[in-house]
């Protein structure tokens, strides 16, 4: 279900931060005008486009912002969703599917905690080499 507009503006304001860009950087990295972000987060005037998600793509390149975060938190379609038609079609496996409930802090931490494992793992396989 799509945000409403000031459920999208907190979202946007969020990014904003998370981004650590200005708004004009920021509306730059979309390819969109300059005031873009700023008319987006500007209650008074008549609300705009949203961003697309080729905009949403560009953010995250430019700022490591995962573009399924940015699509969940301004257009509310969660990874959940993504990760269950990209199944369907054969695109991934099933792993992402138990996460797809969880928010984007809870996701980020089990993804530390698979690299601590993984790191854990690769410092135990050095070990037996040397040893062997």
């Amino acid at each position: 279900m799509e945000p409403t507009d000031e459920v999208f503006r907190a979202a946007l304001r969020d990014v904003l931060a998370r981004s650590g860009r200005s708004m004009r950087a920021l509306s730059a990295v979309m390819d969109r005008d300059p005031g873009y972000i700023a008319a987006l987060l500007d209650a008074s005037r008549p609300s705009r486009a949203r961003p697309t998600p080729a905009d949403l793509a560009r953010a995250s390149d430019a700022t490591g912002i995962p573009l399924v975060e940015l699509l969940e938190a301004l257009w509310g379609i969660g990874p959940g969703r993504l990760a269950t038609e990209l199944s369907r079609l054969g695109i991934g496996g099933t792993s992402a599917e138990p996460f797809g409930d969880l928010t984007p802090a809870e996701r980020t931490s089990v993804a530390d905690y698979a690299a601590y494992l993984a790191a854990r793992h690769g410092q135990r396989d050095r070990g037996a080499a040397r040893d062997g």
